[in-house]
């Protein structure tokens, strides 16, 4: 037994539990021939991962103020079923919500091949 199998049966131990959540889709209203998103009933799949914030910016403006944060979610299963546009928030539920702002990424080592996690770039807007 190596290490890699060692890694590969533990994954991610400390893992948090977090839902991904993806629109729907429904018949535009303003033209029944297309789709739109449907928000108010997305499909979610629970995923295990980390979270490691990484940027959080706040911008005044005369009318409003908005806050701006990045974040990268390392998920277990390489293979999950997340792709930009999606949404992410923690389970249980705490107000958060992350929008998948970058293309997942699932790196692979050019030697063994072993996909070891999933890297999810996040961005959360806040105000």
């Amino acid at each position: 037994m190596s290490i890699i199998d060692d890694i590969n049966a533990s994954g991610l131990p400390a893992a948090t539990r977090f839902v991904r959540l993806r629109a729907s889709r429904k018949a535009d209203p303003y033209n029944p021939a297309q789709t739109t998103e449907d928000w108010k009933h997305p499909v979610e799949l629970e995923v295990h991962g980390a979270l490691a914030s990484s940027t959080s910016t706040r911008t005044p403006d005369v009318l409003d103020v908005q806050t701006t944060s990045t974040a990268v979610l390392t998920v277990a299963d390489p293979n999950a079923d997340i792709r930009l546009g999606d949404r992410i928030r923690p389970e249980p539920a705490d107000g958060r919500m992350w929008e998948v702002s970058g293309f997942p990424s699932r790196d692979v080592n050019a030697f063994t091949g072993w996909q070891p996690t999933l890297e999810v770039q996040l961005t959360e807007w806040k105000g």
